[in-house]
């Protein structure tokens, strides 16, 4: 299933420019590819005072006894620190394996990639990442861990702002997903965005060391990847180097699968280092019809 996309490029004197009477002409708009006509472009009003934002991705999987403390301690840390802390619960490795008990799959593309890259089931699940830091050495963290990091991170000033608007066109059977990245302050280097679906209230079979039958038969999986729409590492946002007042719009479409519930989606999007990995700023929303 291929993931559509149109990519644009605004500088700051372009983000004045559309707001004045003067006519703005290409070279300032790159269409990569055309989007679905189904999708209208979304407008976006500029973000004045950017809030930092952390990524939580919790390395789990349904045959993983401990991982459900892992999920109360990420639904424990949402209640601390709210919208500034976006979770994600990645399924992949040996504990997300299908068998006859277990015989839904949650793993993704892109969680397998990530895995793989990062090693977190050979690490011993569950564990994860708070924005990607200390990579390659030190980027594994256990959930007992997970606030601290999480404290030191919202320490940092926002460097970029993100803006997600993201729309379920049933005819078509699309979501169709507009994100805006507004630099706020200068960066001397290439920037990624990744772009993810997430599901929530996916009941399913849940090994669980702390229930009475050692597993739970109806659990609530929540925060689920359930794909990627631009690649495991997503994309380049362009640009070698960023400055204050940058803006940088992406466009995409998906079809909606079949095993999808819509009202339960998320997008969320995220900016980060391509050489480190360090995310520097996450977004997510619901889905609106």
């Amino acid at each position: 299933m291929k993931t559509l996309k149109i990519h644009y490029m605004l500088s700051a004197i372009l983000a004045i420019s559309l707001f004045s009477c003067d006519i703005v002409e290409e070279p300032f708009m790159n269409v990569q590819e055309e989007i679905s006509d189904s999708c209208e472009a979304f407008i976006f009003s500029p973000i004045e005072n950017p809030i930092k934002k952390v990524l939580l991705e919790d390395y789990t999987g349904h045959q993983c006894g401990n991982c459900p403390r892992a999920a109360e301690k990420a639904v424990e840390l949402q209640g601390i620190y709210g919208d500034q802390l976006v979770v994600m619960a990645v399924h992949a490795g040996f504990f997300a394996s299908t068998s006859s008990s277990y015989p839904i799959d949650f793993t993704t593309e892109a969680g397998d990639d990530w895995d793989s890259h990062f090693g977190n089931s050979n690490a011993g699940n569950p564990n994860g990442h708070v924005d990607r830091v200390n990579y390659p050495n030190g980027h594994i963290y256990q959930y007992s861990e997970w606030g601290q990091i999480i404290d030191e991170q919202l320490q940092d000033e926002a460097q970029i702002g993100i803006q997600i608007m993201a729309t379920h066109n049933e005819a078509a059977n699309l979501i169709c997903i507009d994100t805006q990245t507004e630099v706020h302050q200068t960066i001397d280097h290439e920037l990624n965005i990744t772009v993810v679906v997430l599901e929530n209230k996916l009941i399913s079979k849940q090994t669980d060391y702390l229930a009475p039958s050692q597993y739970i038969e109806n659990y609530e999986q929540n925060h689920v990847l359930r794909k990627s729409l631009n690649g495991s590492w997503g994309e380049n946002l362009g640009q070698e180097s960023y400055q204050e007042q940058d803006f940088i719009i992406n466009r995409y479409n998906t079809e909606v699968s079949s095993e999808w519930t819509i009202e339960n989606i998320l997008v969320v999007a995220f900016i980060s280092h391509p050489e480190t990995y360090e995310v520097l700023q996450v977004e997510e929303v619901h889905i609106t019809e």
